[in-house]
């Protein structure tokens, strides 16, 4: 295998890993449903903030206390990891059976759109909305530090499933 076919391998093992990722959390959130949706229904509620959080203003105008709407939310977020993850996978595949061709780059953009859903769950939805907007800093169910690793490791990827090949010439990483 020549070098850009290693790095091409590389790429797409890469991609492997975080539709797997992105799969398995979709999937654990289903299988272990009530544990997970309790960590959804404190962050839209609110009602498990540290003894220090005084922001009682936000609590009053942003909490939300509708279970229908802590289930559709729960739901939303599984339903992202899980098409997340089938876009990175089917991308990761896609770059598998073409290292060496010509349109390994169709798996990449795939990856990529995979990897773009992926970061607006763990990112927008957990550390914007989740963080910032439900105050998820001063809740005693914090996800803020993994929902960071999570997007922070998915955007890396995202680097470097898109970089240009290394010590190969123009030419031949166009090939």
């Amino acid at each position: 295998m020549n070098i850009i076919g290693f790095q091409q391998l590389s790429k797409a093992c890469v991609a492997f890993c975080v539709g797997f990722f992105c799969l398995l959390v979709g999937y654990d959130n289903i299988i272990d449903f009530e544990t997970n949706y309790a960590f959804v229904k404190a962050v839209l509620s609110m009602d498990q903030m540290e003894p220090f959080f005084s922001g009682n203003r936000d609590m009053e105008s942003r909490a939300i206390t509708n279970p229908n709407i802590h289930l559709a939310a729960y739901w939303l977020i599984i339903v992202g990891e899980l098409i997340a993850g089938a876009v990175c996978m089917f991308g990761a595949i896609g770059m598998f059976v073409t290292i060496n061709k010509p349109k390994f780059a169709t798996g990449q953009v795939i990856y990529l759109i995979g990897a773009t859903l992926a970061i607006l769950v763990w990112y927008l939805g957990f550390a914007v909305i989740g963080g910032e907007y439900f105050s998820m800093w001063a809740n005693k169910m914090n996800g803020q530090t993994k929902a960071y690793t999570f997007a922070s490791f998915i955007l890396m990827t995202a680097i470097y499933v898109a970089m240009p090949y290394i010590g190969a010439s123009q030419k031949n990483a166009s090939e």
